[in-house]
């Protein structure tokens, strides 16, 4: 069957398939997309596709009300961004480990990458507040990522998924300083305590109540607090280097999975408040979650290296549109409001779902991978005549 689908896509001329493909540019291919070759060409497929896991675990954990489901385990899918910040830890661990970069090229991939969906975005919901009398008050925070620094009301206010923007910039920030760091220093891995010292003192002093703010709340949901979540991803990406064992990457992922339930159990039958006043699980329910996901990706990444090409091109596809995903998929409730009195709650909640894939495809070709494609031409054209003055 997939022999005959191929010669009928043999069929068509040649100049149609080429055109298609550039303006579908989310289709895959080996180069586009990150600032590092991934280790292996073979981890492209199955970290895009946890790319794309993270983004709809978001979503259904912020559908599945919409729904009027009772999700159980599944209200744990919140932690998908905490798999977000591991895979970002896992995409630029040779960097966390010595390796050297133009920090000014650097810079400005990122830029381009996070910031003109996010822009889109941004103005996106500024368009469905507006009927409210303060729809741009707190435009200037979220235009500088720094909405997260006051209340949960100012970060919430727009979007809730934007909270997480802020400690992924930092984190981008935080890589040239390490750079200079560790030319200084011997042990680059001297990090990694710290990180874990400094979340663990930040969880102890936040405080015991959910709803309440504080300087320590304040401080878990930025870098100081999260740095070692993605420091868990560097860990993943250096033993995946030392290409382990099936009998190991096995043995990951049972335990991962098994530490996950285990993690979804205590979630969703205590609650936040319950969770806020354990002194053990305060602030640390995502670093747990982000050591689960950390674990099941060593038994992961790289165990099937020759997976069918729709599965490898469908996992590539669903990770270019995870960021659009994640950005967007709570303005359809929004949008879409009106429609909700009218079907099932079902219903409603699946046409925004598909709704959320339609707006992120549509981003990603319109807004995503043009400006993105720039970002990197305008870095590599900085990098070549740096090189050669």
């Amino acid at each position: 069957m997939r022999r005959q689908s191929h010669d009928r896509w043999k069929c068509y001329p040649k100049v149609i398939l080429q055109k298609a493909a550039a303006c579908a540019s989310f289709i895959p291919n080996h180069t586009r997309g990150h600032d590092l070759q991934y280790q292996n060409s073979q981890h492209e497929w199955s970290v895009e596709l946890l790319r794309g896991i993270a983004a709809l675990m978001v979503v259904f954990a912020h559908y599945y009300p919409l729904a009027g489901i009772e999700p159980g385990l599944l209200k744990f899918f919140f932690s998908g961004v905490d798999l977000f910040f591991v895979i970002s830890g896992f995409v630029f661990a040779p960097y966390l480990f010595g390796k050297q970069f133009a920090v000014v090229p650097f810079m400005i991939r990122r830029i381009f990458r996070i910031y003109p969906l996010y822009l889109a975005a941004l103005f996106t919901y500024i368009a469905l507040h507006l009927y409210q009398n303060h729809a741009i008050e707190h435009v200037a925070a979220h235009l500088f990522f720094l909405h997260t620094l006051e209340s949960k009301e100012i970060a919430f206010y727009y979007n809730p998924a934007f909270w997480s923007l802020p400690p992924e910039v930092e984190f981008y920030l935080f890589l040239p300083l390490w750079l200079l760091i560790v030319n200084r220093i011997r042990h680059c891995a001297i990090i990694f305590p710290i990180a874990l010292i400094a979340h663990l003192v930040i969880a102890f002093m936040s405080p015991a109540n959910a709803g309440e703010i504080n300087f320590w709340a304040i401080l878990a949901i930025h870098l100081p607090g999260m740095l070692i979540e993605f420091l868990l991803g560097a860990i993943v990406w250096r033993i995946i280097t030392q290409s382990p064992q099936l009998s190991f990457r096995l043995i990951m992922l049972l335990i991962g999975f098994m530490f996950w339930w285990v993690l979804a159990q205590i979630f969703s039958s205590q609650g936040d408040d319950a969770i806020a006043s354990d002194s053990i699980l305060r602030g640390n329910m995502g670093l747990f979650a982000a050591l689960t996901y950390s674990v099941i990706m060593c038994g992961w990444i790289g165990l099937i290296k020759y997976p069918p090409r729709w599965i490898r091109q469908c996992a590539i596809m669903l990770g270019n549109l995870s960021y659009g995903i994640y950005l967007f998929h709570n303005a359809m409730p929004i949008a879409l409001q009106k429609l909700s009195s009218h079907i099932s709650d079902t219903s409603f909640a699946l046409i925004c779902f598909l709704c959320t894939l339609l707006i992120a495809a549509l981003a990603h070709v319109i807004v995503e991978a043009p400006l993105r494609k720039l970002g990197r031409q305008w870095a590599a054209n900085i990098q070549t005549s740096t090189a050669t003055t």
